[in-house]
């Protein structure tokens, strides 16, 4: 009986050896084929994963900021030139002294020409104006009339638009005032002071133009 079991035992043993070697072969060959997997799948030894560094955006706060670009300076405008004023011809006259007469009867200017006129009362006590009419005697005796009309107030002196030019009012004895005015077409005209009586006594002139 011993030997009989110790047969059996002996045959279950191979049987078991024959079933576990079987099982071992098949365990090998499955964890041969994962080692090749996972050789597959994983890069070799002399492979070494690589990290990149990724470099970090600087936050808005710390990135320099462009210096602003330097406007270029406003041209400066140069200032208009000024123009000069006209230059007025200037003409002086006066009288004889205390005679009822101008020291000049005959002036002449340009046509269109601005025209600045002295006129010094010479006479010491005696007043006397000045005007210039637009035309000869005729016209000249006409105003005359019409300015010894008028009052001393208004220098004896009418509102006739027949006056080119005249003087403010009488200027007194000693006195001077200049007449400023534009110069007439080429012609001739009359200048007198309407003063009552002076220009009946020959206190006239005549003012040519060219």
């Amino acid at each position: 009986m011993n030997t009989h079991f110790q047969e059996m035992s002996a045959q279950r043993l191979h049987q078991l050896a024959h079933v576990a070697g079987t099982a071992g072969a098949r365990i090998l060959a499955a964890l041969a084929l994962l080692a090749l997997l996972a050789a597959c799948a994983m890069p070799g030894a002399a492979q070494q994963t690589v990290v990149k560094a990724v470099a970090r955006a600087k936050p808005i706060s710390d990135t320099a900021t462009p210096a602003p670009t330097a406007m270029p300076a406003p041209t400066a405008i140069p200032a208009p030139t000024a123009t000069p004023a006209p230059t007025a011809q200037p003409v002086s006259i006066g009288t004889n002294g205390g005679e009822w007469q101008f020291d000049s009867v005959a002036l002449e200017v340009a046509a269109g020409k601005d025209v600045a006129l002295t006129f010094n009362n010479g006479a010491k006590t005696t007043a006397h104006n000045w005007l210039l009419v637009r035309g000869g005697d005729d016209v000249a005796t006409e105003v005359n009339a019409a300015g010894m009309a008028s009052s001393e107030a208004a220098g004896y002196i009418p509102n006739d638009t027949r006056i080119i030019a005249r003087s403010a009012g009488l200027v007194e004895g000693g006195q001077s005032e200049t007449v400023t005015f534009t110069a007439p077409a080429a012609g001739t005209y009359v200048y007198l002071c309407t003063f009552p009586g002076h220009f009946e006594l020959g206190m006239k002139g005549v003012l040519t133009v060219k």
